[in-house]
């Protein structure tokens, strides 16, 4: 095993990673391993479907252009009446998702996927982050995107799992421990210019993208594993919503034309480098541990 990709959440900012994983196509780099959180996971598990990885690559491209918001987060009003009642455990059911999945992934168990693939999730009682490489497919990818509140978690061998983004895992040590050479992280990315979200869908998981990239710039910072880490910087700017999967066409395109030049300027471009991820607007305003420059 020589080269894992570890894929992060971000809503309908996973399409940013399919550009992404375009390019590292295009750069001939594959991967041994797939290390997936929340929509990551869903790009993750899909990868690992059977077939090339060129093959389903392709088809992963078609797929999110084909997505729309609805397909996960349809409105069904008596559901949110029922959450605001408490009778509900999340806003939307779920199911869209899990159709998705079935539809799609082209196997049951993580353990029959053409590459290792693992997935993230967390448990909703202790925190503690977990990984699954093992069972049902649909259920693990289903868990590892549950966002709270959003979408309904899921039981696993007796855990309440919900969202991987949220846990206490720190991933790019769990990935170096398979004693890969090369990590290459990509990153989703979050919505760092224009007005902001605007509607309580785009509040949630903007707020669990900046969460989960500060996670990420922590352990960046901290990683010390024997694999050569390669941070593929997010696009910036960028003002799409994470709710917004109107733009999943163009996000696709332009990180992949980024990404290839990123990947493609290998003498230049830092390795491991926590500082493509820093926190920041485009108002000259930058956030560094709390603060603001």
């Amino acid at each position: 095993m020589s080269t894992a990709f570890v894929l992060t959440g971000g809503g309908s900012l996973g399409a940013v990673q399919v550009g992404m994983l375009l390019a590292l196509r295009d750069c001939k780099i594959e991967p041994d391993l797939l290390v997936g959180t929340s929509v990551g996971a869903v790009n993750a598990a899909y990868l690992a479907g059977p077939g090339s990885t060129r093959d389903r690559l392709e088809a992963l491209v078609g797929l999110w252009q084909r997505m729309r918001r609805q397909d996960i987060f349809a409105p069904d009003p008596l559901r949110w009446l029922g959450a605001a009642r408490g009778t509900q455990s999340s806003l939307f059911a779920g199911t869209g998702l899990e159709r998705l999945l079935q539809s799609n992934l082209g196997y049951d168990d993580l353990d029959d996927a053409r590459v290792l693939v693992e997935v993230t999730a967390t448990d909703l009682v202790t925190g503690q982050g977990i990984v699954m490489g093992t069972g049902a497919a649909v259920s693990a990818v289903r868990a590892s995107a549950a966002v709270p509140g959003l979408l309904p978690p899921v039981v696993r061998a007796g855990r309440t799992l919900v969202d991987g983004a949220i846990g206490e895992l720190d991933v790019l040590a769990h990935t170096a421990a398979h004693g890969v050479t090369d990590i290459y992280l990509l990153p989703a990315g979050y919505p760092c210019a224009g007005a902001g979200p605007t509607t309580a869908l785009g509040s949630v998981l903007t707020a669990l993208s900046l969460l989960l990239h500060r996670q990420l710039m922590a352990q960046v910072r901290g990683y010390d594993g024997g694999a050569r880490l390669h941070v593929l910087p997010p696009l910036c700017p960028l003002s799409v919503s994470p709710a917004d999967f109107s733009q999943t066409t163009a996000l696709v395109a332009r990180a992949h034309e980024s990404a290839r030049r990123w990947l493609r300027s290998a003498s230049s471009r830092p390795r491991g480098d926590a500082g493509v991820l820093a926190l920041h607007d485009h108002d000259g305003l930058r956030a560094r541990e709390g603060t603001s420059a």
